[in-house]
Protein backbone atom coordinates (compact mmCIF):
# COMPACT_ATOMS: atom_id res chain seq x y z
CA UNK A 1 0.00 0.00 0.00
CA UNK A 2 1.54 3.47 -1.16
CA UNK A 3 1.51 6.22 1.16
CA UNK A 4 -1.40 8.53 -0.35
CA UNK A 5 -3.45 5.41 -0.44
CA UNK A 6 -2.70 4.29 3.34
CA UNK A 7 -2.86 8.24 4.30
CA UNK A 8 -6.39 7.59 3.50
CA UNK A 9 -7.22 4.45 4.93
CA UNK A 10 -5.90 6.02 8.31
CA UNK A 11 -8.25 9.11 8.08
CA UNK A 12 -11.53 6.22 7.22
CA UNK A 13 -10.63 4.21 9.70
CA UNK A 14 -9.52 5.95 12.59
CA UNK A 15 -10.79 9.19 11.80
CA UNK A 16 -6.90 10.68 11.95
CA UNK A 17 -5.19 13.29 9.15
CA UNK A 18 -1.09 13.03 9.31
CA UNK A 19 0.73 14.71 6.82
CA UNK A 20 1.73 13.02 3.77
CA UNK A 21 5.53 13.20 4.92
CA UNK A 22 4.66 11.29 7.99
CA UNK A 23 3.15 8.29 6.55
CA UNK A 24 5.59 7.92 3.41
CA UNK A 25 8.46 7.57 6.37
CA UNK A 26 6.01 5.17 7.93
CA UNK A 27 5.70 3.26 5.31
CA UNK A 28 9.14 3.47 4.62
CA UNK A 29 10.37 2.18 7.75
CA UNK A 30 7.76 -0.69 7.86
CA UNK A 31 8.47 -2.20 4.48
CA UNK A 32 12.32 -2.31 5.55
CA UNK A 33 10.91 -4.14 8.81
CA UNK A 34 9.02 -6.49 6.14
CA UNK A 35 11.36 -6.95 3.22
CA UNK A 36 14.87 -5.67 4.90
CA UNK A 37 16.39 -2.93 2.79
CA UNK A 38 16.37 -1.78 -1.09
CA UNK A 39 19.81 -2.55 -1.29
CA UNK A 40 20.41 -5.40 0.08
CA UNK A 41 17.62 -7.12 -1.79
CA UNK A 42 19.42 -7.05 -5.26
CA UNK A 43 22.46 -9.55 -3.10
CA UNK A 44 19.61 -11.65 -1.88
CA UNK A 45 18.97 -13.06 -5.17
CA UNK A 46 22.02 -14.62 -5.52
CA UNK A 47 20.44 -16.45 -2.00
CA UNK A 48 17.18 -17.26 -3.93
CA UNK A 49 19.34 -18.57 -7.35
CA UNK A 50 21.37 -21.21 -5.13
CA UNK A 51 17.83 -22.04 -3.36
CA UNK A 52 16.05 -22.71 -6.30
CA UNK A 53 18.80 -24.58 -7.99
CA UNK A 54 18.85 -26.62 -5.31
CA UNK A 55 15.32 -27.30 -4.88
CA UNK A 56 14.14 -27.81 -8.04
CA UNK A 57 17.59 -28.86 -9.94
CA UNK A 58 17.11 -28.04 -14.24
CA UNK A 59 16.27 -24.79 -13.50
CA UNK A 60 18.10 -21.43 -15.38
CA UNK A 61 18.37 -18.52 -13.13
CA UNK A 62 21.06 -16.32 -13.79
CA UNK A 63 22.58 -12.77 -12.85
CA UNK A 64 24.42 -10.78 -14.68
CA UNK A 65 26.80 -7.89 -12.98
CA UNK A 66 28.63 -4.91 -14.26
CA UNK A 67 31.72 -2.62 -12.89
CA UNK A 68 31.23 0.35 -12.86
CA UNK A 69 33.75 3.56 -13.04
CA UNK A 70 34.36 3.19 -9.46
CA UNK A 71 35.29 -0.46 -9.88
CA UNK A 72 31.81 -1.69 -7.33
CA UNK A 73 30.93 -4.40 -8.86
CA UNK A 74 26.54 -3.58 -9.17
CA UNK A 75 23.34 -5.46 -10.19
CA UNK A 76 22.17 -5.70 -14.10
CA UNK A 77 19.75 -8.24 -14.61
CA UNK A 78 17.84 -11.40 -13.82
CA UNK A 79 16.25 -14.62 -15.78
CA UNK A 80 14.69 -17.21 -14.27
CA UNK A 81 12.84 -20.23 -15.55
CA UNK A 82 11.77 -22.60 -12.97
CA UNK A 83 12.69 -26.80 -14.46
CA UNK A 84 8.25 -27.28 -14.13
CA UNK A 85 7.40 -24.11 -16.49
CA UNK A 86 10.25 -25.69 -19.06
CA UNK A 87 9.22 -28.99 -18.70
CA UNK A 88 5.46 -27.79 -19.18
CA UNK A 89 5.97 -26.15 -22.23
CA UNK A 90 8.15 -28.65 -23.95
CA UNK A 91 5.89 -31.55 -22.80
CA UNK A 92 2.87 -29.92 -22.58
CA UNK A 93 2.51 -26.81 -24.82
CA UNK A 94 2.52 -25.43 -28.24
CA UNK A 95 5.31 -24.23 -29.77
CA UNK A 96 4.01 -20.86 -28.99
CA UNK A 97 5.80 -18.06 -27.27
CA UNK A 98 4.79 -14.57 -25.88
CA UNK A 99 7.32 -12.12 -24.86
CA UNK A 100 7.10 -8.65 -23.60
CA UNK A 101 8.13 -6.43 -20.49
CA UNK A 102 6.35 -4.47 -18.16
CA UNK A 103 7.56 -1.51 -15.69
CA UNK A 104 8.02 -2.46 -11.74
CA UNK A 105 6.83 0.13 -9.34
CA UNK A 106 9.01 1.96 -6.54
CA UNK A 107 12.54 2.76 -5.53
CA UNK A 108 13.78 0.67 -8.87
CA UNK A 109 12.58 1.93 -11.58
CA UNK A 110 13.01 -1.34 -14.00
CA UNK A 111 11.47 -3.89 -16.18
CA UNK A 112 10.51 -7.49 -15.84
CA UNK A 113 10.69 -9.01 -19.43
CA UNK A 114 8.51 -12.52 -19.40
CA UNK A 115 8.06 -15.32 -22.00
CA UNK A 116 4.52 -16.70 -21.60
CA UNK A 117 2.70 -19.41 -23.70
CA UNK A 118 -0.75 -21.16 -23.89
CA UNK A 119 -1.54 -24.69 -22.49
CA UNK A 120 -4.05 -27.00 -23.54
CA UNK A 121 -6.85 -25.79 -22.54
CA UNK A 122 -5.71 -22.01 -23.98
CA UNK A 123 -5.07 -21.12 -20.37
CA UNK A 124 -1.73 -18.69 -19.53
CA UNK A 125 1.34 -20.81 -18.82
CA UNK A 126 4.49 -18.77 -17.45
CA UNK A 127 7.59 -20.42 -19.35
CA UNK A 128 10.34 -17.74 -18.24
CA UNK A 129 10.28 -14.09 -16.29
CA UNK A 130 13.47 -11.55 -15.52
CA UNK A 131 14.72 -8.09 -14.59
CA UNK A 132 16.57 -5.30 -16.21
CA UNK A 133 16.78 -1.50 -15.61
CA UNK A 134 15.56 -0.70 -19.43
CA UNK A 135 14.65 -2.65 -23.01
CA UNK A 136 18.06 -1.94 -24.78
CA UNK A 137 18.96 -4.30 -27.40
CA UNK A 138 21.57 -5.39 -25.11
CA UNK A 139 19.36 -6.20 -22.27
CA UNK A 140 16.54 -8.17 -25.10
CA UNK A 141 19.45 -9.74 -26.57
CA UNK A 142 20.50 -10.91 -22.93
CA UNK A 143 17.28 -12.31 -22.07
CA UNK A 144 16.80 -13.92 -25.00
CA UNK A 145 19.75 -16.02 -25.07
CA UNK A 146 18.69 -17.04 -21.21
CA UNK A 147 15.42 -18.47 -23.05
CA UNK A 148 17.25 -20.18 -25.58
CA UNK A 149 19.33 -21.92 -23.12
CA UNK A 150 16.18 -23.15 -21.01
CA UNK A 151 14.15 -24.36 -23.72
CA UNK A 152 16.70 -26.03 -26.46
CA UNK A 153 16.51 -25.77 -30.31
CA UNK A 154 13.12 -26.07 -31.24
CA UNK A 155 11.87 -27.55 -35.05
CA UNK A 156 8.62 -25.45 -35.06
CA UNK A 157 8.65 -22.13 -32.79
CA UNK A 158 6.69 -19.00 -33.16
CA UNK A 159 7.44 -15.90 -30.94
CA UNK A 160 4.97 -12.90 -30.94
CA UNK A 161 6.16 -9.66 -29.78
CA UNK A 162 5.01 -6.29 -29.80
CA UNK A 163 6.64 -2.86 -32.22
CA UNK A 164 9.79 -2.71 -30.16
CA UNK A 165 13.22 -2.32 -31.55
CA UNK A 166 15.47 -4.06 -28.87
CA UNK A 167 13.49 -6.56 -28.95
CA UNK A 168 13.15 -7.07 -32.91
CA UNK A 169 17.31 -7.10 -33.19
CA UNK A 170 16.61 -9.63 -29.93
CA UNK A 171 14.65 -12.29 -31.97
CA UNK A 172 16.57 -11.78 -35.25
CA UNK A 173 20.29 -12.28 -33.39
CA UNK A 174 18.97 -15.27 -31.34
CA UNK A 175 16.24 -17.01 -32.78
CA UNK A 176 16.76 -16.41 -36.39
CA UNK A 177 14.87 -19.49 -37.47
CA UNK A 178 11.45 -18.82 -35.89
CA UNK A 179 8.15 -17.60 -37.07
CA UNK A 180 8.04 -14.27 -36.28
CA UNK A 181 4.98 -12.75 -35.40
CA UNK A 182 3.54 -9.15 -34.34
CA UNK A 183 0.66 -7.68 -32.40
CA UNK A 184 -1.84 -6.66 -34.54
CA UNK A 185 -3.88 -4.35 -32.29
CA UNK A 186 -0.57 -2.89 -31.64
CA UNK A 187 0.01 -2.37 -35.42
CA UNK A 188 -3.43 -0.99 -35.94
CA UNK A 189 -2.38 1.26 -33.16
CA UNK A 190 0.50 2.53 -35.12
CA UNK A 191 -1.67 2.45 -38.21
CA UNK A 192 -4.32 4.98 -37.01
CA UNK A 193 -1.43 7.57 -36.97
CA UNK A 194 -1.19 7.34 -40.52
CA UNK A 195 -4.63 5.95 -41.86
CA UNK A 196 -7.53 6.98 -40.97
CA UNK A 197 -11.56 6.43 -42.21
CA UNK A 198 -13.90 3.78 -41.45
CA UNK A 199 -12.25 1.45 -44.63
CA UNK A 200 -9.89 0.53 -42.32
CA UNK A 201 -11.73 -0.27 -39.51
CA UNK A 202 -13.60 -2.84 -41.23
CA UNK A 203 -11.47 -4.28 -43.44
CA UNK A 204 -7.83 -4.50 -41.46
CA UNK A 205 -9.13 -6.39 -38.72
CA UNK A 206 -10.92 -8.97 -41.28
CA UNK A 207 -7.85 -9.17 -43.18
CA UNK A 208 -6.08 -10.02 -40.64
CA UNK A 209 -9.05 -13.06 -38.64
CA UNK A 210 -9.08 -14.31 -42.34
CA UNK A 211 -7.79 -18.09 -42.16
CA UNK A 212 -7.75 -18.41 -46.13
CA UNK A 213 -5.55 -16.73 -48.90
CA UNK A 214 -8.32 -15.73 -50.79
CA UNK A 215 -10.26 -14.31 -47.82
CA UNK A 216 -7.17 -12.16 -47.16
CA UNK A 217 -7.31 -11.11 -50.34
CA UNK A 218 -10.79 -10.48 -50.40
CA UNK A 219 -10.61 -8.07 -47.49
CA UNK A 220 -7.59 -6.44 -48.68
CA UNK A 221 -8.68 -5.60 -51.90
CA UNK A 222 -11.05 -3.56 -50.43
CA UNK A 223 -8.00 -1.48 -48.23
CA UNK A 224 -6.00 -0.54 -51.12
CA UNK A 225 -8.35 1.63 -53.23
CA UNK A 226 -8.45 3.50 -50.63
CA UNK A 227 -4.40 4.13 -49.55
CA UNK A 228 -2.16 2.25 -51.95
CA UNK A 229 0.52 3.12 -49.92
CA UNK A 230 -0.58 1.08 -46.89
CA UNK A 231 0.85 -1.97 -48.65
CA UNK A 232 4.20 0.33 -49.08
CA UNK A 233 3.80 1.21 -45.04
CA UNK A 234 3.01 -2.63 -44.06
CA UNK A 235 6.57 -3.97 -46.02
CA UNK A 236 8.65 -1.14 -44.20
CA UNK A 237 7.45 -0.42 -40.93
CA UNK A 238 5.36 -4.15 -40.05
CA UNK A 239 7.58 -7.29 -41.66
CA UNK A 240 6.28 -9.52 -39.14
CA UNK A 241 3.39 -11.82 -39.69
CA UNK A 242 0.29 -10.35 -38.14
CA UNK A 243 -2.81 -12.37 -40.44
CA UNK A 244 -3.79 -15.64 -40.11
CA UNK A 245 -3.49 -16.69 -43.37
CA UNK A 246 0.01 -16.89 -42.94
CA UNK A 247 0.35 -18.23 -39.89
CA UNK A 248 1.89 -21.87 -40.18
CA UNK A 249 -0.01 -24.95 -39.25
CA UNK A 250 2.29 -26.76 -37.36
CA UNK A 251 1.89 -24.27 -34.18
CA UNK A 252 -1.60 -24.86 -33.90
CA UNK A 253 -1.96 -21.27 -32.03
CA UNK A 254 -3.95 -18.42 -34.03
CA UNK A 255 -3.51 -15.73 -31.75
CA UNK A 256 -2.97 -12.11 -33.60
CA UNK A 257 -3.01 -9.91 -30.31
CA UNK A 258 -0.37 -10.07 -28.00
CA UNK A 259 -3.16 -10.59 -24.79
CA UNK A 260 -1.13 -12.79 -22.88
CA UNK A 261 1.38 -10.73 -22.20
CA UNK A 262 -1.61 -8.05 -20.70
CA UNK A 263 -2.55 -10.62 -18.57
CA UNK A 264 0.61 -11.76 -16.73
CA UNK A 265 0.94 -8.37 -16.17
CA UNK A 266 -2.34 -8.81 -14.37
CA UNK A 267 -1.72 -11.34 -12.98
CA UNK A 268 1.60 -10.01 -11.19
CA UNK A 269 0.30 -6.80 -10.54
CA UNK A 270 0.48 -6.40 -6.65
CA UNK A 271 4.18 -7.77 -6.33
CA UNK A 272 5.90 -5.17 -8.76
CA UNK A 273 6.03 -2.83 -6.04
CA UNK A 274 8.01 -5.22 -3.74
CA UNK A 275 11.64 -5.56 -3.19
CA UNK A 276 13.31 -7.49 -6.41
CA UNK A 277 14.14 -10.89 -3.95
CA UNK A 278 10.56 -10.36 -2.46
CA UNK A 279 9.03 -10.42 -5.89
CA UNK A 280 11.06 -13.82 -7.44
CA UNK A 281 9.68 -15.16 -4.39
CA UNK A 282 5.86 -14.13 -4.99
CA UNK A 283 5.55 -15.13 -8.38
CA UNK A 284 7.30 -18.39 -7.20
CA UNK A 285 4.58 -19.30 -4.88
CA UNK A 286 2.12 -17.67 -7.50
CA UNK A 287 3.16 -20.57 -10.08
CA UNK A 288 3.26 -23.34 -7.47
CA UNK A 289 -0.26 -22.70 -6.58
CA UNK A 290 -1.35 -22.42 -10.39
CA UNK A 291 0.35 -25.18 -11.13
CA UNK A 292 -1.20 -27.09 -8.52
CA UNK A 293 -4.42 -26.51 -8.76
CA UNK A 294 -4.15 -27.22 -12.68
CA UNK A 295 -2.68 -30.81 -11.64
CA UNK A 296 -5.83 -31.06 -9.80
CA UNK A 297 -8.00 -29.63 -12.59
CA UNK A 298 -6.16 -32.49 -14.99
CA UNK A 299 -6.50 -35.42 -12.66
CA UNK A 300 -10.85 -34.68 -12.52
CA UNK A 301 -10.87 -34.12 -16.26
CA UNK A 302 -12.43 -37.21 -18.48
CA UNK A 303 -10.10 -38.77 -21.00
CA UNK A 304 -9.74 -38.04 -24.38
CA UNK A 305 -10.26 -34.21 -26.42
CA UNK A 306 -10.47 -31.60 -23.34
CA UNK A 307 -13.71 -29.53 -22.89
CA UNK A 308 -12.64 -26.40 -24.06
CA UNK A 309 -11.02 -27.99 -27.26
CA UNK A 310 -14.81 -29.31 -27.83
CA UNK A 311 -16.34 -26.07 -27.18
CA UNK A 312 -14.77 -24.37 -29.58
CA UNK A 313 -15.14 -27.11 -32.31
CA UNK A 314 -18.50 -27.49 -31.53
CA UNK A 315 -19.15 -23.29 -31.89
CA UNK A 316 -16.96 -23.62 -34.97
CA UNK A 317 -19.17 -26.26 -36.26
CA UNK A 318 -22.60 -24.26 -35.92
CA UNK A 319 -21.28 -21.68 -37.23
CA UNK A 320 -20.36 -23.41 -40.50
Amino acid sequence: MGATEMKKELKFKYGIDIPYQTVYNGTRRASEKLFGKWNDSFDWLYRIKAEIELRSPGSVVEIDTITDDEGKVRFSRFFCAFKASIDGFLNGCRPYISVDSTALNESWNGHMPAALTLDGHNWLFPLAFGFFDSETKDNWVWFMKQLRKAIGPMEHLAICTDACKGLESAVKSVFPDVEWRECFRHLMENMKRYYTGDVYGKNVWPVARAYSPHKFKYFFDKVLPASPEVQKWLDEHHPFLWARSKFSADIKCDYINNNLAESWNAWIKEHKDLPVHCMVDAIREQIMILFAKRRKISIALPPGILPDVIYQLNATSRRV
